[in-house]
């Protein structure tokens, strides 16, 4: 055998994952008319269809309500960035975000989205008071989370998959994955990592101290994916928190019912 047969009888090199920002992998800036694109896409289609659900269930808050709105929220923000941020670009499921990472990073993830919680509890607390509402304008938000009717239990496993689970997952591919880089390709990490999540925070707008607390955990969301640059990181982050959310309302609600 030659050395030309034994250099072809060598399997080949496995490339290196493409980071995410680089112009090969789909990743250069983009135009403002791209950016309105995603917004409409997401944001646009999301509030249409969200008000057709309400007339379809009669602005009934109830838990097939609720139900159809998570669906709903997966649909359009992980179908958008789907869409026009992997299709458009021809990009793999690993280039776009969903790459293996350094497993150090999963213990920060975790300390992350424990301490996470109470800031967001602190920042929501502060935008209240300092605006007069004292979650008096939540209620839109808790119809959401925890419909009337129905069995508590089933309440809480439609608001755990939704709200814990898918929410998480189509939120980050369209934030993080979406909007974030679209930022940071075109102004750099740190303005990317604010406007992002500020307008990550406008898209919980019911009420100022969810639209405070949204923006603190998207400030600890872009950076964490502008570091490492793994979606699975971000989405562990926001779906424990989230969970962490729901079980301790859900603790609250079930004594508040053995107390009655």
């Amino acid at each position: 055998m030659d050395a030309a047969d034994a250099a072809s009888a060598e399997p080949a090199a496995v490339p290196p994952i493409v980071a995410p920002d680089a112009p090969q992998a789909g990743w250069q800036p983009e135009s403002w008319w791209a950016l309105l694109a995603y917004l409409v896409c997401g944001f646009g289609v999301f509030i249409l269809v969200s008000l057709l659900v309400q007339l379809a269930f009669r602005r009934q808050f109830t838990i097939a309500t609720s139900a159809a709105l998570y669906g709903a929220n997966f649909v359009c923000f992980a179908g958008t960035a789907y869409l026009l941020g992997m299709r458009r670009r021809h990009l793999t499921w690993a280039e776009y975000g969903f790459r293996a990472f350094n497993p150090a990073w999963l213990l920060l993830a975790l300390t992350l989205a424990l301490a996470v919680l109470p800031a967001r509890g602190l920042a929501a607390y502060l935008a209240e008071r300092l605006r007069g509402t004292d979650f008096t304008d939540i209620q839109l938000r808790m119809d959401l989370i925890a419909p009337s009717g129905g069995p508590l239990a089933l309440n809480f496993i439609v608001t755990l998959v939704g709200a814990g689970l898918l929410a998480p997952v189509a939120e980050e591919m369209f934030f993080r994955g979406l909007i974030h880089r679209w930022f940071s390709a075109r102004f750099g990490m740190w303005p990317a990592v604010f406007i992002s999540s500020a307008i990550f925070a406008a898209g919980h707008a019911d009420s100022v101290g969810v639209v405070a607390s949204s923006f603190v955990l998207g400030l600890v969301l872009a950076a964490l994916y502008d570091r490492s640059r793994s979606l699975w990181l971000t989405i562990a982050v926001h779906a424990t928190n989230n969970c962490l959310a729901v079980v301790l309302l859900y603790a609250v609600l079930a004594v508040q019912g053995q107390l009655r």
